[in-house]
């Protein structure tokens, strides 16, 4: 539960990185702080408590050393505007012009990715379709889970684009 999170993160000095699905929230921290903040969330009746494979503490504030050179590549990056709005993972809302797109990026950085409030945000306004592109299936899993009636594809391979395809011009 969310605010079982916040209160565990609040006492070991851990952070919120991701709010994924239900019953899936994801902590950032030194190593260290996130011992002492699964052994604190274990003692509390915490069911479930996964370790990820990562190679930083992302969305957080740990990310702070890299701010400056992550932001100059953002601002020497061309983006044009986009075509349909971008809901951003951040605060869940949907982004119209370049220069929301450039802030969002600098801010995910450093803040919690609110994936289960931007999913559910895009199936209350008529998205039921979602694709994942890029290898693994992690957010098409999450997706399920957040809106079990939402059509998923994942495109992890070049033949998945193929079969997308010719699942486009079946239809």
């Amino acid at each position: 539960d969310r605010t079982a999170t916040e209160e565990v993160c609040h006492e070991t000095g851990t952070e919120i990185s991701n709010v994924n699905c239900p019953g899936q929230i994801v902590i950032s921290g030194a190593i260290d702080a996130l011992e002492a903040a699964s052994n604190l969330a274990k003692a509390r009746g915490a069911r479930r408590l996964v370790p990820l494979k990562v190679s930083g503490a992302f969305h957080s504030s740990l990310m702070e050393p890299i701010v400056g050179e992550f932001s100059a590549a953002v601002l020497n990056t061309t983006f044009r505007p986009p075509a349909i709005p971008i809901v951003a993972n951040v605060t869940a809302q949907p982004l119209v012009d370049v220069e929301s797109i450039r802030e969002e990026l600098l801010h995910q950085l450093r803040r919690c990715i609110q994936w289960q409030p931007t999913v559910e945000y895009m199936a209350q306004n008529g998205v039921n379709i979602f694709y994942e592109i890029g290898p693994g299936s992690v957010l098409t899993g999450l997706v399920k889970r957040i809106e079990p009636a939402a059509q998923t594809f994942n495109i992890g391979a070049s033949e998945d684009i193929t079969q997308l395809r010719e699942l486009a011009n079946s239809s």
